[in-house]
């Protein structure tokens, strides 16, 4: 045991031993760098990555100061995790001040408000100012309508009474005139007009649309159609004087009943029947204009006749008519279209 150990010792004391030695503590040092190497970096990385833990604290600072090497900046930057801040109190505004900006702003509303209120009265004015010029206008065109109604009212019942007594004037010289029954043949006797007990006549005017159209006497023919001013057919020599209005009365037979006698002319047909069915036949002769007091178109020409009537009533209307007969001017007044007995 003792020469053992004798012999260990002295196998220590070798060169090569002591050289075996070296190497072992040689490589278990830098084992143990290694790790330490590798603890700190890991430690570091954690300590970087999580300053929310380390970085306000003094150990927190050290380590990184240690990490980075002595880098003094990196070493000073901190993580501020509640910054402070300072509260700045605002500037005080002074009691005049607010009652100033106050009032402006109360002035500019006023100012709005007024400015509204004037847009608003212009406009009702406008609009006011319209409504006058057209109840003015309407105004107008009644009274004119009123005024042409009457004088074609006067000039009608100036003309019937000058027709009737021009007729009462030559009325005993047609009876003197006229053969009496007595004296005629029998083929005469029978082809003679007999005057109907019932003077109503009905009015047909193909090229017009009219058929059948109430010719009766009075006021109450321009009602009912057409108004028979003078004459009859069933007399010789007669001129069958009839008037119709252009517009006339909506819902009666006056309704438009010769609004469109100005398209009338040469050769067109016109139709008289009375009440025992007698039919009389005319053609249109001539179309032309007079005035209200042009009462002669009235009067009879010596040849069997009818004259149909119809009044411009306003200068406007008066256009419509055609330019044939521009000639006679919008005072003209009264469109004439003459038949004659075929």
């Amino acid at each position: 045991m003792a020469l053992k150990e004798k012999k260990g010792r002295q196998h220590r004391g070798t060169r090569a031993f002591r050289r075996r030695a070296l190497g072992e503590r040689r490589r278990t040092g830098l084992v143990v760098l290694v790790g330490l190497v590798i603890l700190l970096a890991v430690v570091g990385v954690v300590l970087l990555s999580s300053s929310s833990y380390l970085g306000a604290t003094p150990i927190g600072t050290a380590l990184r100061a240690g990490f980075l090497d002595g880098d003094e900046e990196g070493a000073s930057i901190e993580r501020v995790v509640n910054p402070a801040v300072a509260a700045e109190a605002p500037e005080p505004v002074s009691e005049e001040a607010a009652i100033r900006e106050q009032a402006a702003k109360e002035a500019e509303s006023e100012t709005a408000q007024e400015a509204a209120i004037r847009e608003e009265a212009a406009a009702s004015e406008v609009l006011a100012a319209q409504e006058a010029a057209a109840a003015a206008a309407e105004a107008a065109r009644i009274e004119a309508e009123q005024i042409a109604a009457a004088e074609e009212e006067a000039a009608a019942a100036a003309a019937q009474a000058a027709l009737e007594a021009e007729v009462d004037a030559q009325q005993p010289a047609l009876e003197e005139e006229l053969p009496t029954e007595e004296g005629l043949p029998e083929d005469e006797l029978a082809s003679a007009a007999v005057a109907p007990t019932d003077p109503t006549m009905y009015l047909s005017v193909p090229k017009l649309g009219i058929s059948g159209a109430i010719v009766a006497g009075g006021e109450a023919g321009l009602e009912l159609g057409t108004q028979l001013v003078s004459g009859a057919p069933w007399v010789e020599g007669s001129n069958t004087y009839i008037a119709g209005h252009r517009v006339g009365f909506p819902g009666t037979g006056s309704d438009r009943i010769f609004y469109d006698l100005p398209s009338m002319a040469a050769g067109d047909v016109v139709s008289l029947t009375d009440s025992n069915g007698e039919v009389y036949n005319y053609q249109v002769s001539e179309v032309f204009a007079v005035t209200p007091f042009d009462v002669w178109v009235t009067a009879p020409t010596g040849s069997d006749m009818v004259t149909l009537q119809v009044c411009t009533e306003t200068p406007e209307d008066w256009w419509t008519i055609g330019p044939r007969l521009m000639e006679s001017g919008p005072e003209s007044g009264r469109l004439i279209v003459r038949a004659v007995r075929v």
